[in-house]
């Protein structure tokens, strides 16, 4: 059963997401798609909804959109649970990521309205994250050493698909190059002031990426927005006596996270566990590490 906290986003996604009829990649634009793979290697709707049926007469639903909602807690569970739902940002030109810099890689970064500068490495590992909770999670609201600025990133559904179909889950063996983790996700809403509330049955998706693929990353960004005076705020109001109350003031400020299914092959979702056929998700016998 969602919480309260968790209705109040909820509803704000779920106005947004009655209206799309497509898949994020079937909603870019034409230039994008070109780059992409062909729509013969996209996942159908059809294909999606399917995994929600039930029995051999169950119809599928008319849009995969309602069917992903279910499986982050939202309205229950029936997705198969080797399936994971990638939650994020997005509209018809790309796809919102989240990082923290420090100060200086920071200011470059939004002034140029591009990654570089003299204290940027280009080619060493860096984690991106469509879920905003989860970087506020990882910098401490954006108070950690060398992570005190949250910066938005935006890129190309075309560069999200190029990203993506070059990692592996780190469960299934890792990746040289680029990696995927489903890690707990964190509830935005609420939150002791010094993290986001955890959520056990809700796993987000944090992408590694390092060497070229780092590069690739850096190359294809569309814009970059500073983020660090809400990260605060959302601070205060986990922090405030009614964190709600607190919380529902910031909404229309807040990003609208929903379900996105990247322009990736079929084969490569199952890989990343965004479709069935690459197995479930265990627990790592080693402690892992934060990104």
């Amino acid at each position: 059963m969602a919480t309260d906290s968790e209705s109040l986003l909820s509803s704000k996604v779920l106005a947004l997401s009655q209206s799309v009829d497509e898949p994020a990649c079937a909603a870019g634009p034409p230039e994008a798609l070109s780059e992409a793979p062909s729509s013969s290697d996209v996942p159908s709707l059809d294909k999606l909804a399917k995994l929600e049926s039930n029995s051999e007469g169950s119809s599928p639903r008319d849009s995969p959109q309602p069917l992903l909602l279910q499986k982050d807690g939202l309205a229950g569970s029936s997705l198969p649970d080797d399936v994971q739902v990638f939650q994020g940002d997005w509209d018809d030109e790309g796809v919102h990521f989240y990082q923290a810099y420090n100060d200086v890689i920071a200011d470059w970064a939004v002034e140029h309205q591009q990654f570089g500068g003299p204290n940027f490495n280009p080619t060493r590992m860096t984690w991106i994250k469509p879920s905003f909770a989860w970087v506020l999670y990882r910098s401490g609201y954006a108070r950690k050493h060398n992570q005190t600025r949250i910066l938005k990133v935006k890129l190309s559904h075309a560069s999200v698909a190029e990203l993506l179909s070059a990692c592996q889950c780190r469960t299934g063996g890792g990746g040289s190059k680029g990696r995927v983790q489903w890690d707990p996700e964190r509830d935005l809403m609420s939150g002791d002031g010094k993290a986001p509330r955890q959520m056990l049955r809700r796993r987000a998706i944090q992408i590694g990426l390092k060497g070229s693929l780092s590069e690739l990353y850096v190359r294809s960004v569309i814009a970059i927005e500073d983020m660090t005076d809400i990260a605060h705020r959302v601070q205060a109001a986990h922090m405030a006596a009614d964190t709600k109350l607190a919380m529902s003031q910031l909404l229309p400020e807040l990003p609208v996270e929903r379900p996105y299914m990247p322009c990736c092959p079929e084969p490569v979702l199952a890989r990343l566990r965004m479709m069935s056929g690459g197995g479930p998700l265990h627990k790592s016998k080693r402690k892992g590490k934060k990104h």
